[in-house]
């Protein structure tokens, strides 16, 4: 299968998928491609809203991964909280076509944004430079929300960047029970809300002691600590978290 491969050239991105099939190129001419975030025509996401995008860049706290001078202990977003996970790294900011792009796959089902979002992901160096012993998973889905979107967005994000990095992912956790929606919560109820949900599957187990959690977006890091938890009780392994997107707050 052919490989998805991204490129910078003088300041614009080019994105190859992989070839469409008989379908495919169906449904491109009765539906022709349109930018997610400005609606141009030509390509999922055109030349100048890839521009657009807001690395988050080298300067961040090296837990929690916010943007900033600040460094553990220091950093405000992190302080005084234990989090479970080894540092949390995002390559964008959750605003302008960064925002697009997800809400686009997670709520407009366009699933083939996924290899997109891990192309133009890829090339994060704290990303890259990961070691071959490292497994990839995904944050998980109760299986009503799964019945009723079609499929976990985290999922199809992880595998796309699995292959890109050639590392293995593997499904190591669940949704032990549906939990209300996290947007219109502060830090403190989101952890609440989502304390003892996750938990590891049954049978769950990898070659290795690292794991790379995958979600599309960090928000307050209640999520991605309530997995990392799960994963270091359950196997005893070392866990970071990798997000397309990152809340950046003040």
């Amino acid at each position: 299968m052919e490989a998805t491969k991204a490129a910078v050239e003088d300041g614009n991105l080019t994105v190859h998928l992989p070839g469409p099939g008989f379908f495919d190129n169906l449904l491109s001419v009765l539906f022709p491609l349109r930018c997610v975030h400005c609606g141009a025509s030509g390509n999922w996401l055109c030349r100048a809203c890839a521009g657009a995008l807001i690395p988050v860049g080298p300067e961040n706290c090296s837990r929690c991964g916010k943007p900033s001078l600040y460094k553990v202990p220091d950093c405000p977003e992190c302080r005084g909280r234990s989090l479970p996970f080894g540092s949390a790294r995002a390559a964008f900011h959750f605003e302008g076509p960064g925002r697009s792009l997800v809400h686009a796959l997670k709520f407009g089902g366009q699933r083939r944004l996924a290899m997109l979002m891990a192309a133009i992901s890829f090339g994060a160096a704290r990303l890259t430079v990961l070691e071959k012993d490292v497994t990839l998973t995904h944050v998980p889905l109760h299986r009503s929300k799964l019945a009723t979107r079609g499929f976990n967005q985290a999922e199809l994000y992880a595998k796309a960047l699995s292959r890109l990095l050639g590392l293995p992912h593997k499904g190591l956790l669940e949704k032990q029970f549906p939990t209300p929606p996290q947007n219109r919560l502060n830090s403190k109820q989101r952890r609440k809300n989502l304390a003892g949900s996750v938990a590891l599957r049954e049978g769950a187990k990898t070659g290795n002691g690292r794991v790379l959690l995958i979600d599309d977006v960090y928000t307050t890091g209640s999520t991605a600590a309530e997995c990392s938890r799960a994963l270091r009780k359950g196997l005893g392994v070392e866990v970071d978290v990798w997000t397309f997107a990152r809340t950046v707050k003040g």
